[in-house]
């Protein structure tokens, strides 16, 4: 609970985004905000960004990568936004998806509200599913897309890309082998009604440095985003 103040408005901190960050495939939050930290994010977008980081619902139902499982150690409690399962008509079911839509709404409705969206890998297809679920998609007014893909469950082919008004940023590794570039790029294509910006790295399947290539793409944009909330 926030308690009551009096200060004027000179005495308050200055306006930052606030961020639903969710983490990629088997990770967690903790994993997901330590990545952030080592691609310096947080010390180089805290002036204007508070992330607020989610872990998945669903107990990972298989093994760690063992990308995280030898950077971050044994033991990581791996989450998972759903498992894909390949049902008996040969298509892709996302199981405990509605589980995580449900826990989204859930943080929204407790810690929101948020001004945009952020995932990783997984959680950069979950955000994408959220920018165009109905309900959710009033919840953000941007969206960040790390490594992301459009999803291939069914419980998701109703979903229309196009129909995502808000911005989005798409962040593409160039050596991606996880989520190849012209996956994210297809992401990108569908979002055809979103005011929308691709900015690409050198690396592979990871979180990039805030001001990878000395291109600070993420920061003018997420700069821009802020100066449409302070306006309205």
């Amino acid at each position: 609970m926030r308690a009551l103040t009096t200060a004027s408005s000179v005495d308050r901190p200055p306006r930052r985004l606030k961020i639903l960050a969710l983490h990629g495939f088997r990770a967690n939050a903790s994993v997901f905000e330590r990545q952030t930290t080592l691609a310096r994010w947080d010390s180089d977008l805290r002036d204007i960004v508070e992330l607020y980081f989610l872990d998945a619902p669903n107990a990972a139902s298989g093994a760690i990568p063992r990308d995280l499982d030898a950077f971050f150690g044994p033991g990581v409690d791996g989450r998972e936004w759903w498992s894909a399962e390949t049902t008996e008509r040969g298509t892709m079911s996302y199981e405990g998806l509605t589980r995580s839509l449900a826990e989204m709404e859930r943080r929204c409705a407790e810690d929101g509200p948020f001004d945009g969206v952020l995932g990783f890998s997984q959680g950069g297809t979950m955000a994408a599913i959220a920018l165009a679920s109905e309900g959710l998609r009033e919840r953000f007014k941007f969206g960040v897309i790390v490594s992301g893909m459009k999803s291939r469950g069914e419980e998701t082919k109703g979903l229309s890309y196009g129909d995502v008004s808000a911005p989005t940023l798409h962040v593409i590794g160039e050596a991606d082998r996880v989520v190849p570039k012209g996956l994210s790029v297809g992401l990108f294509d569908a979002m055809s009604g979103s005011v929308k910006t691709m900015a690409t790295h050198a690396g592979g399947h990871v979180v990039p440095r805030a001001n990878e290539r000395g291109e600070p793409i993420l920061r003018a944009f997420l700069e821009e985003r802020l100066r449409e909330v302070q306006g309205s």
